[in-house]
């Protein structure tokens, strides 16, 4: 969050311009070289971050699904990727995958979000250590088609990043460990994901800073519409900024 403090760039915002205008001075309380930009308008935003015309975007109270679809469109994605950025109630702070109730539901995809999310914040200098979850421990074999169907997928996606030389464990449906452990947590699908997502932040005391979209270049954010304060959001967007630029120096 300092680094977005000390980024000198622009961060668009699904916000209105009052609301926006109010989250700069918070933000600004503090030494800041921030430029909130508001947007009401999907396409608007998508379009202003692919020209540049602002640095970096955080989906704020926008519809997620219009977004999404904005940005398969102008980023010519086939899947929009994301990876939340979450800390728990004792200050863990960890990276969890896949949070979109459409992501992550075969072991394919979740290999893919894997890996694209291992690359993506790699060349930001993190080393990952993976942890997998499933649907139940080993010794639940037996007790449904759906729990064993998910720990052989959770064995094959262990086996695969460990083909791949990535440091990666199967931790069954023992998160609590995973979390404690592990620098990116992969849950058994989105739906899964979404649920443990919500389920921490607003339940159970934790903090969700945004989920990157780690599979393109440009730096968006996305966000719940339900938080209350997008102000780390902002700077963990404009933190990245400063990062990549860093890294490509």
């Amino acid at each position: 969050m300092d680094r977005g403090h000390r980024a000198g760039c622009s961060v668009g915002i699904g916000l209105p311009e009052t609301a926006a205008a109010e989250l700069l001075r918070h933000i600004s309380r503090g030494p800041s070289r921030l430029k909130v930009i508001s947007f009401t308008d999907p396409r608007e935003l998508v379009s202003s971050l692919k020209t540049g015309e602002i640095d970096c975007a955080v989906r704020g109270t926008l519809s997620s699904v219009k977004v999404l679809e904005e940005l398969r469109h102008a980023f010519s994605l086939k899947h929009v990727m994301r990876t939340a950025i979450l800390e728990d109630f004792r200050g863990k702070q960890f990276l969890f995958t896949p949070v979109g109730i459409d992501e992550g539901m075969d072991r394919s995809s979740r290999l893919e979000l894997v890996e694209e999310s291992v690359e993506y914040f790699s060349a930001l200098g993190w080393i990952l250590k993976i942890g997998v979850l499933s649907k139940g421990r080993e010794e639940d074999w037996g007790r449904s088609s759906e729990v064993e169907a998910s720990l052989k997928d959770g064995e094959w996606l262990v086996e695969t990043l460990k083909r791949q030389d990535r440091d990666a464990e199967h931790y069954t449906i023992l998160i609590e460990d995973a979390v404690s452990q592990c620098d990116l947590v992969v849950a058994p699908d989105g739906v899964t994901g979404n649920l443990i997502f919500r389920s921490m932040h607003f339940l159970g005391g934790g903090k969700a800073y945004g989920a990157p979209v780690v599979n393109m270049s440009s730096v968006f954010v996305d966000t719940s519409r339900a938080k209350c304060d997008f102000s780390d959001s902002v700077l963990l967007a404009a933190g990245l900024v400063q990062m990549k630029k860093a890294e490509r120096r």
